[in-house]
């Protein structure tokens, strides 16, 4: 038999490197290119919530020397993106990213194109982003990249508290008891017509469920935890050097502010809504998120406001508040996959993501530009506050809402104890997560 030629094995060799490449390439082992300066990937569509005028500017800014890639922004209805992007979905007209919350993790995870740690390291990721954004990391790969945070912050009527005698905003949760008799004004019937804070009911209080989870996870419990490869609802787990129940001791503080028999008597279901009745000018402390700052000035002119970092737990090692984030996710149907990763790592830069919180007027999501202070009073809070933002999995929004909606009603009428609630609320919660995995 005739020998192989020298050219011939050199050939074959060069092929099987190529099919090599090939399939490491498809199943993800290698990465994809981060860098687009010799490949076009034409144009990519990105859905989100976010307002057409924040992000439309900056992309035509910011990608005009970028001549691999092109991002058309579609903003969406914030009440029907879901059902709008499952509907395009299925006809073919879906987008190639979104922008993913982090309520909305769990039940989108089918419609995501998870990406590589090869793509991006898990250690560049944690040294890029907050630590909130580790929410989106996942043994098999990276569901998005962080694009926007949005804190949970205590805004604060400054008349109210300069009639008071009052010289700065509590930084503690366990001050407001002192500072209630103080701001609190009624009536002989015991109607109030200016309140220091919006706690203790659920149904006027806005953004409930967040103020909630950070009362609990201040005290130190996580609500959900992954256990064994399972998520878990915590709310009846006890600290194992206490024995105490953070949650049990997050809801009786919570509660304290509606039972009119008590000297911390503050709020009660009447009222108007939290925000309604900050705006008016009747109440001390509002719990708001960031992004609100623009639109209760724009409501109310005249009001004479500040902002504050969110209240800490009295023995809390670790300052806390509540964060909405949102991702850049691919879509796992995009008919242009490779174009939506480079689109995703190009969103995630820091003169476009960065850009984005400044004309939303948020604190950026990135840690190198957290790292430079704003001169503005209002901005340099919420800086502070993007640090410390986290959040839970929540397996889905509506129903945890009226879950943690429950618990507080059945505690204010009696109908069960604290423990007995938060036993229904976790429960629950374990219904919902029982077909999701970390």
């Amino acid at each position: 038999m005739e020998k192989p030629k020298i050219f011939q094995i050199v050939l074959l060799g060069i092929f099987a490197v190529f099919i090599l490449i090939g399939l490491l390439a498809f199943s993800g082992k290698l990465p994809l290119p981060t860098s687009g300066s010799d490949i076009n990937y034409g144009t990519v569509t990105l859905w989100g919530t976010l307002p057409a005028s924040v992000i439309q500017p900056v992309l035509a800014e910011k990608l005009q020397s970028e001549k691999s890639i092109s991002i058309k922004y579609v903003e969406k209805n914030k009440e029907t993106f879901n059902r709008d992007f499952v509907e395009a979905l299925a006809s073919g007209t879906g987008p190639d990213l979104f922008l993913l919350k982090q309520d909305e993790i769990l039940h989108t995870l089918n419609k995501v194109a998870l990406i590589s740690y090869d793509t991006v390291s898990e250690r560049t990721f944690k040294d890029t982003f907050v630590e909130e954004g580790e929410m989106f990391l996942r043994p098999d790969g990276i569901v998005a990249l962080p694009f926007t945070i949005d804190p949970l912050v205590m805004y604060w009527n400054r008349d109210i508290f300069t009639n008071a005698g009052i010289i700065a905003p509590p930084s503690k949760w366990g001050e407001f008891y002192t500072l209630v008799p103080r701001v609190v004004i009624k009536s002989g019937d015991g109607t109030i017509s200016q309140s220091l804070v919006a706690l203790g009911e659920y149904v006027n209080l806005s953004h409930a469920k967040e103020v909630l989870s950070t009362l609990i996870m201040q005290a130190g419990n996580p609500i959900v935890v992954n256990q064994g490869g399972l998520l878990t609802a915590t709310l009846t787990t006890s600290n194992v050097t206490t024995g105490q129940n953070p949650g049990t001791q997050a809801i009786n503080f919570f509660t304290q502010f509606s039972k009119a028999d008590r000297d911390s008597y503050s709020w009660n279901r009447s009222l108007p809504s939290s925000r309604t009745m900050f705006e008016s000018g009747s109440l001390g402390t509002y719990f708001g998120f960031a992004s609100e700052y623009g639109a209760i000035k724009q409501r109310n002119p005249h009001l004479n406001f500040d902002v504050a970092p969110m209240p800490q737990a009295e023995q809390a090692s670790v300052r806390m508040t509540f964060g909405q984030m949102q991702g850049v996710a691919v879509v796992r149907s995009s008919k242009n996959i490779a174009g939506a990763l480079y689109g995703a790592t190009v969103l995630s830069r820091s003169e476009i993501s960065g850009a984005v919180a400044n004309a939303a007027g948020l604190p950026p999501v990135r840690r190198d530009l957290l790292g430079v202070r704003p001169a503005s009073a209002v901005l340099s809070v919420f800086y502070d506050s993007a640090p410390i933002a986290r959040a839970w999995y929540d397996p889905s929004p509506a129903d945890t809402d009226q879950l943690f909606r429950g618990m507080i009603d059945d505690i204010n009428s009696g109908r069960q104890k604290i423990s007995q609630a938060l036993t229904v609320v976790q429960n629950g919660i374990n219904g919902l997560l029982a077909s999701y995995r970390p």
